[in-house]
């Protein structure tokens, strides 16, 4: 049976391993590990963002970060969805599907108006799981600027 619930610190080390597996799929080199592990300790220790997981027997399969804002756009609380992977070798078990599920609940819990999440251009597989849970595509340019880098204009 697969449950979805917050994670804690000791799911550290799996939640890890799928963001590896995420980075890996969109040919992300990852942060140094003990940043990288820093800053999930900083997000599990948060209010307005969480990690939700799916979980069978003691293993993590899936995965998504949840953000909590007030929009302006909509003068209410909104949802943001972050790092959404099922592992690999699961993702026609419809985990996915129960991951949002679930996020939405959460998200609805919080009296959030709107669920959202950005997905790389390339990624038609992801656009065509979105579209069948209904969410509905807005077309924007994400634009940005590494603050790490001196090269500024």
């Amino acid at each position: 049976m697969i449950v979805y619930r917050p994670a804690v610190l000791s799911d550290l080390p799996q939640v890890l391993g799928l963001l590896g597996e995420i980075m890996q799929h969109h040919d992300f080199t990852p942060p140094d590990a003990a940043k990288l592990e820093s800053s999930l300790s900083d997000i599990l220790s948060s209010s307005d963002h969480l990690f939700l997981l799916a979980e069978e027997d003691g293993l993590v399969i899936g995965m998504c970060a949840l953000i909590f804002s007030v929009s302006t756009w909509s003068a209410s609380p909104v949802c943001e969805l972050q790092d959404v992977i099922v592992t690999h070798h699961r993702r026609q078990d419809d985990i996915g599907k129960g991951l949002f599920e679930a996020a939405e609940s959460i998200a609805r819990a919080r009296d959030c108006t709107r669920l959202f999440l950005l997905a790389e251009y390339w990624n038609l597989e992801a656009h065509s799981f979105y579209r069948s849970l209904g969410l509905k595509e807005k077309t924007c340019l994400y634009f940005e600027r590494d603050l790490r880098s001196d090269d500024l204009p």
